[in-house]
C-alpha cells in the first residue's frame, strides 16, 4: 500500500486486454471499468480500505478494442503487526461466457479448469441435481492432503473432512445455499496427516429461471497461517490493553475509555466519576507471605471490585496495588458515595488465601467530570490527590477532590523547586540554641539549627523543608552545608579570640545510605582545621538498631577522630541503654515530651532512672525543651548535667550568640519563664496528659470566607478563653486569619473558632496559642462542658468518649507530616 506497487499475473492483463508493461498501475485497470459501474466499483474499493474488510463485486469493463466483458473480482486485505493494511490481494474472473451459458455446466467446467491452473486455491464445481463433483482443481491437494480425484470420483465428499465441531454449521450453510447466496464462511478441516487446518469457503450458487439451485461453484483457501498470525496479534493486543495477572483492563485501556467518554459526555452534557483505589496493607502481605500470596490476593480483590459496580461501568488495574473505576452516567454525589461505601465494606472483608486469613482495606480518591477536570490525565491526577489525603488521615475511607488539594500540591512543588536552588544561592543560615550547665548556668555548648531565608521574604523552619529534602535526595547536600557552616563558624570564633564551646549538628539518617558520608565529614574537618573535640553529631536513637556493621564501623571512625556522638529525642524510639554502650555514645538528650511532663509522677520516675543509668555508663545527660524555672530546678535537683530550651535561650542568629560567648553565665529568674508572655491566657483551663486529636482549617481571611483543606493538630490544653495546640505546619500570628477547630469531648462534637495570638518553635514542630471567638450564646454551654470535662479527666486521663491521642506527641506529629501510620 505504501509503495503503490502492483503485481499481476499475465492472465489479468489478458482479461483486461492490456499490454503488459513495467510501469502499469492500478489506475490503468480502473480506467477500463464501464462508466455505468465505475462509481460503485470505486466506492466498494474505498470502503474496503477504510473499514479493513475484503469485498467481492461484479462489474463490466470496456477493452481497448471496444468489447465489453463482465468480471467477477474477489479482494482481500493483508495487515501488519500494527493492524495497518500491508497489501491488497485479489482474484479476477471473466464471467462473460458464464453469464451467457448458465445452463452449460460443461462449458463452465472448462473455464474453471483453465483458471485453476494459475491459482493457489482449491476450485470446485458441484451439480446439485446429482450431487456430483464436476470439477476439483489440483489446488485442493495441498490444502487437505487428498488427491482431487477422490472428490471428482465421489470416493469421499468434502463434508467428510470438515472438523466435527464445525460440521453442523457447515451442513446448515449448504442447506441455506439452496435458497440464497451467502457470504463466505470460515471453518476447520482435518488434513490427511491429522493436522487441523483453517479454510475460507466461498460458494457461488447458480439458479435456473425458476430460482432452483442447479450448480455450486466454489473457492477454498487455506487460511491456517493467517489465523495463527491473527491469534498472535489478538494475544499481543490483549497484553497491550489488559493486566496479565488479574485480566482486568490496564492503564492504557483505562485512559482510552476515559477519553472516549469525555467526548460523549461533553456532547450530551453528562457527568461521570473516576475512582482511584489503593489497597491498604498490601505491602505487608507481600513482604511477610511472599509474592505468590500477594498475587492471589490481587486476583481475589479484583473479582470483588467488579461485584461493586454495574456491567455498564469500567474497572482497571493501574499497577501494583492501585486500581481505578469509571462510573458512567453519574446521577449525583450520593450515588458515588453509595458505591464507594459498598467497596469499603466488601473489599474490607477477610480474604482466605491458601491457609491464611488476610485483612486489607481500601482507600478511595474521587474526581468528577467536568467539575474536577476535563482530561483523563487531570481527572486521574486529582483522584490520586484525594487518595493521598485519605492516606494521610488514616486510610480505609473515600474522599472527593477539592481545589485546595491542588493548591497544596503546587505549594509543595514550588517549595521543592526552590529548595533545589537554595544551596547554590546560599539562602541557608545557621541559628544557635544555647546549652548550659544545670548547676552553674554556665554556657557549655550550642545546637546548630538551620533556617532557610526564602527569596519571598519568609524564614522557613527545618520541619517544613527537611522532610522534603529527605524525599528528593537533597538531604545530603543540606547536611554537608550545615556541618561545614558549623566548622567554619567555630574557626572564626577561635580566630576572633572568643572562647568557643562545642557545637552539635543534627545528622539525618537518610545520609547513612551513602558510602562516602564519613569521609566527607572528615574531609571538611581537615579543610577547616577545626578541633574535632568541639563537634558533636546528633542522631536519633532509632538509627542505632536500624543499621548494619558498616554503620558501626563508621561511628567508630568518627569517634577515633575526636567527634562526640549524641542521641537526640531519647525516649521516643526503641533503643536501649545497651545500644548506647555498644556505640560508645557520649551524650543522651532527653526528649522535650519528657521534660514537659516531668512533674507527672510516672514521667518523673522514668526520668530519674534514665539519668541514673546514663551516669553509670559515663554519659552526659541533657534535657531539651526546658521552658519553666520549675523544670530547670527539678532537673538540677535530680543530677541532670545540662539543660536546653526557651527558658535559657531560643535559637538565635550568630551575631546574638556571640554575646552569650562573651557573657557565658546565663541568669535565670527564679519562678519565671523566658518564653514570650504576651497574649497568654489567664484563668481556668483544662490541662491534659494526653492531647486531643483535632482538625484545624482556615475559614476566614480578612473577613472573607475561604475554603482550604483541614489538617490534623494536637490540642494540649483548653479553656473558656482559648486553647494551646501543636502542629507540623508553620502558621503566622495574624488576627486576620480565623481558624476552626473540630474535636470530640465527652461524646460532644465541638466546633470552635479563634485566631493565633502567639507561637513558638518546639524543635522541628510548632506550638500555638489560640484566643477563641465565641458568641454569648456559645459561652454557657462551653463552660458547662469544660467543667464536667475537668472533673472526669482528673479521674481518668484517657476518657473513652474523647478524641485523645495516646501516642507520644512528637512521634505522632512526625507521622502526620510524613504521611505514615502511627
Amino acid at each position: 500500500m505504501e509503495t503503490g506497487k502492483l503485481d499481476c499475473s499475465d492472465e489479468v492483463f489478458d482479461i483486461y486486454g492490456i499490454e503488459k508493461t513495467e510501469n502499469v498501475n492500478y489506475e490503468v485497470f480502473t480506467s477500463r471499468v464501464h462508466p455505468d459501474d465505475h462509481t460503485s466499483f470505486v466506492v466498494a474499493y474505498r470502503s474496503a480500505v477504510e473499514n479493513g474488510i475484503g469485498f467481492r463485486t461484479a462489474f463490466h469493463i470496456v477493452r481497448d478494442d471496444g468489447s465489453i466483458r463482465l468480471l467477477d473480482q474477489y479482494t482481500d486485505l493483508v495487515f501488519d503487526e500494527d493492524q495497518k493494511i500491508l497489501r491488497v490481494i485479489g482474484t479476477t474472473f471473466d464471467i462473460t461466457e458464464q453469464q451467457k451459458s448458465q445452463q452449460n455446466p460443461d462449458g463452465k467446467q472448462g473455464n474453471l479448469k483453465e483458471i485453476a491452473r494459475f491459482l493457489e486455491v482449491g476450485i470446485w464445481t458441484v451439480d446439485t441435481a446429482t450431487n456430483k463433483v464436476l470439477f476439483c482443481s489440483k489446488g485442493m491437494e495441498p490444502i487437505c492432503g487428498y488427491s482431487s480425484s477422490v472428490f471428482e470420483m465421489n470416493i469421499m465428499s468434502w463434508g467428510d473432512i470438515v472438523f466435527h465441531e464445525d460440521f453442523q454449521d457447515y451442513r446448515d450453510r449448504q442447506e441455506m445455499l439452496k435458497r440464497e447466496k451467502l457470504p463466505q464462511s470460515e471453518y476447520r478441516i482435518v488434513h490427511k496427516n491429522g493436522e487441523i487446518r483453517w479454510v475460507r469457503d466461498e460458494s457461488i450458487p447458480t439458479y435456473d429461471e425458476a430460482g432452483k439451485l442447479i450448480r455450486l461453484d466454489g473457492i477454498i483457501t487455506d487460511i491456517t497461517e493467517q489465523k495463527s498470525t491473527q491469534s498472535q496479534l489478538d494475544y499481543l493486543a490483549r497484553l497491550a490493553y489488559h493486566d496479565d495477572l488479574t485480566e482486568l483492563p490496564n492503564r492504557r485501556m483505562f485512559n482510552e475509555e476515559v477519553n472516549a467518554l469525555l467526548e460523549k459526555s461533553a456532547l450530551f452534557d453528562s457527568k461521570f466519576a473516576v475512582l482511584y483505589l489503593d489497597m491498604d496493607g498490601f505491602k505487608k502481605v507481600n513482604d511477610t507471605l511472599g509474592h505468590h500470596t500477594g498475587d492471589e490476593l490481587l486476583k481475589e480483590f479484583s473479582l470483588r471490585l467488579k461485584l461493586c459496580i454495574s456491567s455498564h461501568d469500567f474497572v482497571a488495574r493501574l499497577g501494583g496495588d492501585e486500581f481505578s473505576v469509571l462510573i458512567r452516567n453519574m446521577k449525583g454525589r450520593e450515588q458515588i458515595e453509595e458505591i464507594a461505601s459498598k467497596m469499603i465494606d466488601l473489599l474490607g472483608e477477610p480474604y482466605l488465601i491458601g491457609e491464611s486469613e488476610l485483612f486489607v482495606t481500601v482507600s478511595i480518591g474521587i474526581a468528577v467530570f467536568p467539575i474536577d477536570g476535563e482530561s483523563a490525565e487531570t481527572l486521574l491526577e486529582r483522584a490520586d490527590l484525594s487518595l493521598y489525603r485519605i492516606k494521610e488521615k488514616g486510610k480505609n475511607n473515600y474522599k472527593f477532590y477539592n481545589q485546595s488539594m491542588t493548591e497544596d500540591a503546587y505549594k509543595s512543588y514550588s517549595l521543592e523547586r526552590d529548595l533545589r536552588k537554595a544551596v547554590d544561592r546560599n539562602e541557608f543560615e545557621m541559628y544557635y540554641q544555647a546549652k548550659i550547665n544545670a548547676k552553674t548556668n554556665g554556657l557549655v555548648g550550642a545546637e546548630a539549627l538551620i533556617r532557610w531565608n526564602h527569596p519571598n521574604g519568609n524564614r522557613i523552619f527545618p520541619g517544613d523543608f527537611i522532610p522534603l529534602a529527605e524525599e528528593n535526595g537533597m538531604i545530603f547536600a543540606i547536611t554537608i552545608w550545615t556541618f561545614r557552616a558549623a566548622c567554619e563558624q567555630l574557626k572564626r570564633w577561635e580566630k576572633g579570640g572568643l572562647t568557643t564551646v562545642p557545637i552539635s549538628v543534627n545528622i539525618s539518617p537518610e545520609i547513612f545510605d551513602r558510602q562516602d558520608w564519613v569521609e566527607t565529614l572528615l574531609q571538611i574537618m581537615d579543610e577547616t582545621n577545626v578541633d574535632p573535640g568541639l563537634l558533636e553529631l546528633e542522631i536519633t536513637e532509632g538509627v542505632l538498631i536500624q543499621n548494619d556493621e558498616t554503620f558501626i564501623t563508621s561511628i567508630e571512625t568518627l569517634k577515633q577522630s575526636g567527634i562526640k556522638i549524641s542521641i537526640d529525642d531519647f525516649g521516643t524510639g526503641y533503643s536501649s541503654l545497651l545500644y548506647l554502650k555498644k556505640f560508645k555514645v557520649d551524650t543522651i538528650k532527653i526528649d522535650q515530651s519528657f521534660t514537659r511532663e516531668l512533674l507527672n509522677n510516672d514521667v518523673s520516675l522514668i526520668l530519674k532512672a534514665i539519668i541514673r543509668l546514663a551516669h553509670e555508663l559515663d554519659m552526659t545527660v541533657i534535657a531539651e525543651g526546658v521552658e519553666t524555672a520549675e523544670q530547670a530546678t527539678y532537673l538540677r535537683q535530680n543530677e541532670c548535667d545540662q539543660i536546653q530550651g526557651y527558658l535559657i535561650s531560643k535559637p538565635i542568629p550568630v551575631g546574638e550568640f556571640v554575646q552569650l560567648l562573651e557573657n557565658p553565665v546565663i541568669q535565670i529568674a527564679k519562678g519565671k519563664s523566658r518564653q514570650p508572655a504576651q497574649n497568654r491566657r489567664k484563668g481556668f483551663r483544662v490541662e491534659m496528659i494526653f492531647p486531643l486529636g483535632s482538625t484545624m482549617t482556615v475559614i476566614q481571611y480578612k473577613e472573607k470566607s475561604v475554603r482550604v483543606g483541614a489538617i490534623e493538630v494536637l490540642v494540649e490544653n483548653i479553656g473558656l478563653g482559648g486553647l494551646r495546640f501543636m502542629s507540623h505546619v508553620a502558621l503566622p500570628v495574624d488576627d486576620d486569619i480565623l481558624l476552626e477547630f473540630g474535636t470530640t469531648i465527652l461524646d460532644e462534637a465541638l466546633k470552635l473558632t479563634g485566631h493565633i495570638v502567639w507561637k513558638e518553635n518546639i524543635g522541628e514542630f510548632h506550638q500555638y496559642g489560640v484566643q477563641f471567638k465565641l458568641s454569648e450564646n456559645e459561652q454557657p454551654a462551653l463552660v458547662k462542658l469544660l467543667n464536667s470535662f475537668a472533673i472526669q479527666v482528673r479521674k481518668n486521663p484517657y476518657l473513652p468518649n474523647c478524641n485523645f491521642v495516646k501516642v507520644e506527641k512528637m512521634r505522632y506529629l512526625k507521622a502526620i507530616r510524613n504521611g505514615v501510620e502511627v
